[in-house]
């Protein structure tokens, strides 16, 4: 089947232009995975409503007012508006954002407790500021049984278990997971096998992987290593796999033998010895470009972007990519990093159960089935993946090594809530490029960037 989905150039630069410090998160932008979200299909089709056994119309002749972000759900969801606003009698006013004037609206409005939405996207690196300030909506009553939504038709058990805890503060549910992606190893399943090489079972069997695709092109690997959290998103699949943690309380602690390690296997070996020229300059766009354009053979990255290099409108050897989930290290096991997409309701909002219905309608099990089995997104729930229509976009056993790393997600060891963690993160970056570009010592790299990151959080 042919891949139609892809990513527009607007998924770089939250981090320069959200959080005002260097480099950019590919996985945070607002991105628009395109691909034929019209009409739904018969197969697909509008929620099946009367299972939900719930009062549609009991908001009937009011309007509700949402903030959303370009992206490839926004896109989806939206062109279904009509059968929401049919269904309930509703109306539906979107004031749908490009990245750097969604977070700034969204900031401002929620932190002044203005009522002007009732509905708003949440991003990942943003939730955790959102709820210890106070600013969402708790959920629990509204999708846990209250009486407004049918709680075992919308079942909330079906988010992955990873992407509920991210969502919830103190073991409430503050946001609906909207898209999971995880980090994975992307490969080219031709060239592997006349290498020799069947599998990944550790990360430091990458490096050896990668001397062994070297025999096909000089620099095999790809990945990023952009300042910012570019470079850092990636590192912190194989920093959090070899055992290593961010903090101890405060106290940064990547100058951990863990930290170095890390550094050692992805910048030192991988990216130095067997990347392309130039990674410190790469984000997530040069690094999937040259797996596309068949300069690598061996990528580590988000599993979202499979949507890029499966598009055989711009990737000359689709058929021959595999998937693989992220592999153990010799000393810990698994703990690919991740990035979700969330929806919430501002505290400050005067139609919550309004509000609550629609999320009811647009993230139930039946939309959310509908919206990725016609773009092949990466939906935060987990019954999408079973789903024939979905899987197609993914052949072979990629679904099965993309869910077994949604599940092994550890949002806890991610410090994404922490309010000075994008500062901290460029100061641990410009360590990271220091070891890329200079040749630094890892050991000494990291013992500075953990007194870089004590600065920055000051």
């Amino acid at each position: 089947m042919r891949h139609e989905a892809s990513f527009r150039l607007s998924r770089r630069g939250l981090l320069t232009s959200a959080l005002g410090v260097g480099g950019a998160l590919a996985l945070g932008a607002c991105a628009s995975r395109e691909g034929d979200t019209g009409t739904p299909s018969a197969t697909t089709g509008a929620p099946t409503l009367g299972a939900s056994g719930m009062e549609w119309d009991r908001f009937k002749g009011e309007t509700l007012n949402l903030l959303l972000c370009e992206h490839w759900w926004t896109s989806a969801v939206s062109k279904r508006f009509p059968e929401f606003e049919a269904l309930t009698g509703m109306k539906i006013k979107a004031n749908t954002l490009s990245e750097d004037s969604y977070y700034q609206q969204a900031l401002v409005a929620l932190s002044s407790g203005a009522t002007t939405y009732d509905a708003l996207m949440v991003g990942n690196l943003q939730a955790g500021q959102y709820m210890n300030a106070g600013w969402l909506e708790p959920l629990d009553t509204y999708f846990g049984g209250g009486g407004l939504v049918n709680a075992d038709w919308f079942d909330t058990n079906d988010f992955f278990a990873p992407a509920r805890k991210a969502s919830s503060l103190n073991g409430e549910l503050m946001a609906l997971p909207l898209s999971a992606e995880a980090g994975v190893v992307i490969y080219r399943k031709d060239l592997a096998a006349q290498a020799g090489i069947n599998g990944f079972p550790t990360q430091e069997s990458l490096v050896d992987a990668s001397a062994k695709l070297s025999a096909a092109m000089e620099r095999p690997f790809a990945g990023r290593g952009r300042r910012g959290l570019d470079i850092v998103w990636t590192w912190t699949n194989y920093f959090l796999t070899q055992g290593g943690e961010f903090y101890n309380g405060n106290t940064p602690t990547v100058d951990s033998p863990e930290a170095v390690a890390a550094t050692e296997l992805y910048v030192q070996q991988l990216l130095t010895k067997y990347g392309p020229k130039g990674a410190s300059n790469m984000s997530w766009l040069e690094a999937t470009g040259s797996v596309n354009e068949g300069r690598a053979a061996l990528y580590t990255d988000a599993s979202g972007l499979l949507s890029v290099v499966l598009d055989k409108n711009s990737s000359k050897h689709t058929d021959q990519i595999a998937v693989s989930r992220w592999p153990d290290s010799a000393a810990a096991k698994a703990a690919p990093n991740y990035w979700y997409w969330m929806a919430g309701i501002p505290k400050a909002s005067r139609k919550k159960e309004q509000a609550a219905l629609f999320y009811a309608w647009a993230m139930s099990k039946e939309t959310a089935t509908s919206v990725s089995s016609e773009s092949g997104s990466p939906s935060a729930r987990e019954s999408v993946w079973s789903n024939d229509a979905f899987l197609s976009f993914y052949p072979g056993d990629m679904s099965k090594e993309i869910v077994a790393n949604l599940q092994a997600v550890q949002p806890d060891r991610v410090p994404y809530a922490r309010p000075t963690f994008p500062s901290e993160a460029d100061a641990l970056s410009l360590e990271l490029i220091k070891v890329l570009v200079d040749g630094k010592d890892p050991k000494r790299a990291m013992a500075d960037a953990a007194a870089a990151m004590a600065r920055a959080g000051r």
